[in-house]
């Protein structure tokens, strides 16, 4: 069994109750993760981690700095180095550091990152995953006070999904409510009331994309697909497709498209980001 668990920052979102089991295996968390967890976000998602990260390093999860030297070092030029982050750089050495200090067999990464497990796999590093190290330290005893609080991680993150979709969905409603109504709403607010509230209106929709890009990426997605939908109805026909029809469908994709990268960055940092992943 492998002496040294290196933790790649996927596993730490994914399966924080790993940080449990440092009791009875010695984890270790690249500094370049923590900067990661720092930098990354101002979402309470991120913060969450990386405060449970910081009251495990009494039970034993260990901080490493990645090495300057190494005699094996990682080649710029290979072409499997090439597809690493910096954070997954820092973590390839650390690894590389200790099984040349220790052995081959001593580290072992857990990382859902396929390009990192592929490049260890090239030097003959072992890695698995976040559910295969849960797999093997089912019988390890586990910290509970770490535990709970990776429990309270887990059920933060399904709220703000759950919320941020929830509000997208009935933002995206008034949105449409608005539009139905334009002509009511221009009628009893005056030009100079309109040139002040767009504005304004801008600013709003700004703040809300910054601080809750999960719920605004799935509102943009929802407005695109009204756009679209409203060329077909009330009357769906596709004889009566002209130039500005075409040109409407077309910025609703768009608009459905930044709404998917938007989503795609809200689910970072969330049990959600693997799964996205796999699927774009």
């Amino acid at each position: 069994m492998p002496s040294r668990y290196i933790i790649d920052t996927s596993v730490l979102f994914q399966h924080p109750q790993i940080l449990s089991r440092a009791g009875n295996r010695k984890l270790v968390i690249p500094r370049a993760v923590m900067e990661e967890l720092s930098h990354r976000g101002k979402g309470s998602k991120w913060a969450d981690i990386a405060e449970l990260v910081a009251s495990s390093i009494p039970t034993g999860v260990k901080i490493a700095d990645a090495p300057e030297n190494l005699k094996n070092d990682l080649i710029q030029s290979d072409r499997n180095a090439q597809r690493l982050s910096g954070a997954d750089f820092d973590i390839a050495r650390i690894a590389i550091a200790y099984a040349e200090e220790q052995g081959i067999d001593t580290p072992c990464v857990v990382t859902n990152d396929k390009a990192l497990a592929y490049f260890l796999s090239s030097r003959n590093i072992k890695s698995i995953t976040g559910s295969e190290f849960i797999g093997e330290s089912k019988g390890d005893s586990l910290n509970k006070d770490i535990e709970d609080k990776a429990e309270k991680v887990v059920s933060s993150q399904r709220r703000y999904i759950f919320i941020s979709f929830v509000l997208g969905v009935l933002a995206s409603a008034a949105g449409n409510i608005v539009y139905s109504n334009i002509d009511l709403l221009v009628s009893t607010i005056t030009v100079w009331g309109t040139m002040v509230g767009l504005p304004i209106l801008g600013l709003a929709l700004f703040w809300y994309r910054e601080n809750f890009r999960l719920s605004y990426g799935a509102f943009e997605f929802c407005v695109g697909l009204i756009m679209s939908y409203y060329v077909f109805f009330p009357t769906f026909s596709y004889s009566g497709l002209g130039v500005t029809e075409g040109i409407q469908i077309l910025g609703g994709l768009y608009v459905m498209v930044r709404g998917l990268d938007n989503v795609g960055k809200g689910v970072s940092g969330t049990r959600l980001e693997i799964l996205w992943k796999k699927l774009f």
